[in-house]
């Protein structure tokens, strides 16, 4: 029979679960890796002089990296005038992933998402933003296949409309003046910004809308726009600036004002998206180490390993190999490699050994 601590009879006399003995031998014969949550990060950046209420959101596909790099460098920003409300990576584990949707098409999830859902809690948590701030726009980011310019049922580079006029909200009138003058920034035909109207409550062509983010906030009363780049700009660099034209003319018609401003931060873009090198703490049954490169950690069976802190960035997450991304707790029997990621770029690999 197992001789089980005092803590341990505490526990039975409290009527807590006790393991029986072959189950405990089951789970003593492992390690227990511990993973931090996903967070669901947002910040709120308020001007000191009045203005509009603008939210942005990114990382809604984890793909779609121009996008959630866009609305990542803007949370580094200072607000001069109005409020920006901006939520970088709302769809974490498929971002870390580098997937348009690890459980799916999160953008197909607004109308109804079962509770069940992996995806529910950031679902939830962004609707909820969305309804506490009521901002006058919701900007949604993306990165799109192709040029729209080029093929009509592409949707890369283009403002992303539900309808031309949705109640008293004139939305090709916003998206056509943010068109026309970001335009005027871009040199080669095939870049230049179009207007989509999908024609999303009228029509049944693209009815798959109506579960989206934009159809959500107009349902809500809530202006929504769809801002996409192309996926084959030659860059991120390039992906971000288109995101950038846009939000420039979006802001303006919103009374929103930065500081630095747009064409500081272009010129200096490569200055935003330096990666800093990551600082990794781990707990072994309690006790806080260093994690290092291509390091192999040999612990013993029965004991806990876990991700204590991950410093160097909001995109640092420590990612295991071949499991499920949703599980943040789980039992491992023999070796396991750890990817220590920035969203989708790898920086080093350590590896934990059961001994």
């Amino acid at each position: 029979m197992e001789n089980f601590s005092r803590r341990e009879l505490i526990k039975f006399a409290l009527g807590l679960p006790l393991l029986s003995a072959p189950a405990y031998a089951h789970i003593n014969n492992k390690v227990r890796i511990v993973l931090p949550e996903k967070p669901f990060e947002y910040f709120v950046k308020k001007g000191k002089e009045k203005g509009g209420r603008v939210l942005i959101i990114g990382g809604i596909h984890g793909n779609e990296i121009g996008a959630y790099k866009a609305a990542d460098i803007l949370a580094d920003l200072e607000v001069k005038k109005g409020t920006l409300i901006v939520v970088p990576r709302s769809n974490f584990t498929s971002v870390i992933a580098d997937v348009r949707g690890y459980n799916g098409d999160m953008n197909r999830k607004f109308k109804h998402i079962s509770k069940k859902d992996p995806d529910y809690k950031f679902v939830e948590n962004l609707k909820q933003l969305i309804l506490t701030f009521r901002p006058d726009v919701v900007l949604s980011l993306h990165d799109g296949y192709g040029f729209h310019i080029l093929n009509p049922n592409r949707w890369g580079q283009c403002i992303v409309i539900d309808e031309i006029q949705y109640k008293n909200f004139p939305l090709f009138k916003i998206a056509k003046f943010v068109s026309q003058n970001a335009n005027k920034k871009i040199t080669k035909r095939k870049y230049k910004i179009p207007v989509y109207n999908t024609q999303t409550f009228s029509s049944d062509k693209h009815k798959e809308q109506r579960k989206a983010l934009t159809g959500w906030c107009l349902k809500n009363n809530i202006p929504a726009f769809c801002l996409e780049a192309s996926k084959q700009l030659p860059s991120v660099k390039e992906k971000i600036k288109t995101h950038f034209y846009m939000l420039e003319e979006f802001f303006k018609i919103y009374n929103i004002e930065i500081e630095p401003g747009f064409s500081y931060v272009l010129k200096n873009i490569k200055n935003y998206l330096k990666i800093k090198n990551p600082v990794i703490t781990a707990k072994i049954n309690g006790k806080i180490i260093n994690i290092n490169k291509k390091q192999i950690l040999k612990i013993h069976r029965g004991a806990e390993f876990k991700i204590h802190s991950m410093q160097g960035g909001r995109g640092i997450y420590t990612v295991p190999d071949d499991i499920n991304l949703n599980l943040e707790s789980f039992y491992i029997r023999k070796y396991l490699t750890f990817h220590v990621k920035n969203d989708y770029k790898k920086l080093f690999d350590f590896a934990v050994k059961v001994i």
